[in-house]
Formats: C-alpha cells, sequence, structure tokens
C-alpha cells in the first residue's frame, strides 16, 4: 500500500467524478498509486488521450496535478474542472470582470514578475518583466506584478478585477492589515489607494497545479532567468 493511498484515493475520487460530468474518464487501478502520487489515464468518448498525474504533498496538504494530454481542448477542460474543484473557477465573459492571475520569482539575485490577464476563457495579456528593488525578493516580483497589471487594466478601460495571488501581503499591504516600510511597498500601497479599478481579491494555495496561475509563475521565471543572463554577460 502507497504511504498516501487514502488521501489520494479521496482526492482522485473527486476529481474522478467532476470529470465525468464533462463527458471525460479519468480511469485508475491498484497499481496506480505510488507513496505520493496516482496516476489515471483519460478516456473521451471511448478514445484515450494521456494521463493525469497528481501529486500529494503532506508537508502543506496540497494537490497538484500534471497532465500528458494529446488534445488541447480537453487539457483545458480538465484545467477548469480542476480549477472548480479548487475552489478557483473564474468569472465568464458576460460578467466583464477581468480574472488576473500574479506571481513573482527570484533567481541569482533577479526578481522577475509575471501576470496573465483573463476574461472568461479568453487570455487578454501577459505581462513580464524584472524589479529594481530585490529587497523582497520573489514577494517584491508578486507587488510588481499587481501593479502592472492594473495599470493594463487602467488604459484599457477595465473597471473590475479579480486579482488571484499566492502570496498573503498582496491583499494585507492592501487592506492595511500590513504596514508597509520599504519603497516597493509603499509604491504597491499608494497605487492601490489611487487606482480607479474595483478589485476583488481571492487567495489561492501555491502548489495545487491552478493552470492560470501556472502561466504566471512560468512569465515570473523567464524573466527573473533572462535578467539574470543579462546581468552575467554585463558582469
Amino acid at each position: 500500500m502507497s504511504l498516501y493511498k487514502p488521501e489520494l484515493e479521496a482526492k482522485v475520487l473527486q476529481l474522478k467524478n467532476a470529470l465525468q460530468k464533462a463527458g471525460i474518464e479519468a480511469l485508475f487501478g491498484e497499481e496506480s498509486f505510488r507513496d505520493y502520487l496516482v496516476i489515471a489515464d483519460v478516456f473521451k468518448n471511448g478514445k484515450k488521450f494521456g494521463k493525469i498525474s497528481m501529486y500529494y504533498k503532506p508537508s502543506k496538504n496540497t494537490f497538484s496535478v500534471k497532465k500528458q494530454i494529446s488534445n488541447a481542448e480537453i487539457e483545458k477542460e480538465i484545467d477548469a474542472v480542476w480549477d472548480n474543484l479548487n475552489g478557483s473557477e473564474v468569472y465568464g465573459a458576460e460578467s466583464g470582470i477581468y480574472e488576473i492571475f500574479v506571481d513573482g520569482s527570484y533567481i541569482g539575485g533577479v526578481t522577475g514578475y509575471g501576470a496573465v490577464i483573463f476574461l472568461g476563457k479568453e487570455v487578454k495579456t501577459e505581462l513580464s518583466g524584472t524589479v529594481a528593488d530585490t529587497q523582497f525578493r520573489q514577494f517584491g516580483g508578486e507587488l510588481r506584478s499587481v501593479i502592472e497589471a492594473l495599470k493594463w487594466c487602467e488604459k484599457n478601460g477595465v473597471s473590475k478585477t479579480r486579482i488571484n495571488y499566492d502570496y498573503e501581503g498582496i491583499e494585507k499591504f492592501a487592506t492595511g492589515r500590513w504596514q508597509p516600510k520599504t519603497g516597493l511597498s509603499k509604491e504597491y500601497v499608494d497605487f492601490i489607494r489611487k487606482t480607479k479599478v474595483e478589485i476583488e481579491w481571492r487567495h489561492i494555495k501555491s502548489h495545487t497545479g491552478n493552470s492560470k496561475n501556472d502561466i504566471a509563475d512560468k512569465l515570473a521565471k523567464e524573466a527573473a532567468l533572462k535578467g539574470n543572463l543579462q546581468l552575467t554577460n554585463n558582469s
């Protein structure tokens, strides 16, 4: 028996049932379980389209999924089901509410930021870059990503957003629960106070395989790596 089979089995059954409602079958047997992992074969209309691997992280009590799916539309359906299962479903386009996902990364002395903005299922833009103030490391990237995303919203006439984040300072600085003490955090708080964009906040646990947050994470890491390469070439 795998070390965390009861935890994995309970979660994968939730996913299996949710996928079934979307017309997708996830099949797994006893041999599919490892200590921290279970693997399911994915079918739709009787045809196999790949595999889903679900991982359990006991130290944080979180689950994440990795996919090897040959059909992009089916992969998007799986992403939507997984996000809904974890309480991170997005507003539909008809709501007019833009979903912003943000992240930061710190690699080799360089802080990168990344943000992806959705309206419904459509990606409206992706933003990324580096942050001069590295005192907060990756958290500084998260603060900067919110600022840049809201600047885009202001420029493009967006009136209402939901900001999805995993660093708690994103909301706590903005709502006054934390007091800013550095240049970047003060800039962040000042910007949030002045913006005309209406903001709804939502915390998303890290390491849960949220497909949209993964895009922001990838953008932030790429920006940090690019900045690190430039730093190396200039030294």
